[in-house]
């Protein structure tokens, strides 16, 4: 991932939307794309392959040995998982532009540019097929069923973070959350609030891949409704919010997967039924009452149930989702690729930041 010899050492400084980049000179036209908690985003046009790409720059990487772990993490995770054909975002290039190892404070990725995201399809308004929408879940399950493969879990699926083009073709962004399923206890201010698993609520350390199933199902949920399905104010609005609609639990549920510090004990004072998802998901008609103009089948409505079990025990695994009939229109099993898990022992370290860097 070097840079070509041909721009080696030759770098120039520009800013562009509050923020200031330094960048091989092959980098050109720089646009602001976003920008979140732990890096800003950019497209630029790479001169060297003549194609658009996105540039990302780690907000202060190595402000302490938190931040320098994580961007560890990212860099390690998304090179691991960079793959041609398995709907993830795919890692460039990575430079820093100090030359000493005492003077490394800043950190660019460089990768694919994916033009739109699924938050700006729903912003739209616009009804999306049932054909689309199975075909948009179905890219989203053969990505996760390659990153779960490499025991790794997503930990921040939302329509933002999932991207497409005018093709269709869908791509994984953003694995700044991303980590290793193992058995060390992870945090629980991961996935935003609204597409967040209820056991990362109520237990927020004991997780697996499990979380970003759920985080598929609400992403199916929204692009049929064209709204968020779970819009929590708070943490403990949110698992209101999930109980209005998947129903309350038993209490053996959620003992199992609650914690001395959950809002387990309090979750059974209104019990809720769950509500009719043929009513909520099914079939919508125009005026004529012949037109389908939103809405899954009963099939689709079957596979949305599964996603959003509120028992992570019984929610089913990315390779079983996968398996599921409503997916079989757009599936080609052979040609899901996977790959082996990562071993890493640095993943869970403890160093500090010159040990990181």
């Amino acid at each position: 991932m070097a840079v070509p010899s041909t721009f080696e050492n030759q770098w120039y400084t520009q800013g562009c939307y509050y923020c200031q980049y330094t960048l091989p000179v092959r980098y050109q036209k720089l646009s602001h794309i976003g920008q979140g908690r732990y890096g800003t985003v950019i497209r630029a046009f790479d001169e060297e392959k003549d194609q658009w790409v996105a540039i990302k720059k780690l907000t202060r990487p190595f402000q302490n040995d938190v931040y320098a772990q994580r961007a560890y993490r990212e860099l390690k995770l998304t090179q691991y998982l960079t793959h041609p054909d398995a709907q993830l975002l795919q890692l460039y290039h990575v430079f820093t532009p100090e030359q000493k190892l005492e003077d490394f404070e800043t950190l660019y990725f460089v990768f694919n540019f994916v033009p739109f995201n699924l938050n700006q399809l729903i912003k739209r308004r616009l009804p999306i097929a049932e054909n689309h929408v199975n075909q948009i879940i179905y890219s989203i399950c053969r990505g996760l069923q390659y990153m779960h493969s490499a025991g790794i879990i997503h930990r921040d699926l939302k329509p933002e973070n999932i991207g497409i083009d005018a093709q269709s073709n869908v791509t994984i962004l953003d694995l700044g959350l991303a980590r290793t399923v193992d058995g060390s206890e992870k945090t629980g201010y991961v996935v935003t609030r609204w597409w967040r698993a209820p056991e990362i609520i109520i237990n927020q350390s004991k997780y697996d891949e499990k979380v970003d199933i759920w985080s598929v199902g609400c992403i199916m949920a929204e692009l049929i409704l064209l709204r968020p399905l779970f819009p929590g104010t708070s943490q403990f609005t949110q698992l209101d919010a999930i109980f209005d609609v998947v129903g309350t639990p038993d209490i053996e549920t959620l003992n199992e997967i609650s914690n001395a510090v959950s809002p387990a004990s309090s979750a059974q004072k209104i019990q809720k039924p769950q509500q009719d998802f043929n009513k909520l998901f099914g079939y919508k008609y125009d005026q004529t009452g012949e037109n389908k103009i939103s809405g899954v089948s009963s099939e689709g409505i079957d596979f949305l149930r599964s996603l959003l079990t509120f028992d992570p025990r019984q929610r089913p695994t990315v390779g079983e989702a996968l398996k599921h009939p409503f997916l079989q229109r757009y599936r080609t099993a052979e040609d899901e690729p996977t790959i082996q898990r990562l071993m890493d022992i640095h993943q869970g370290a403890k160093y500090d930041v010159p040990e990181w860097k």
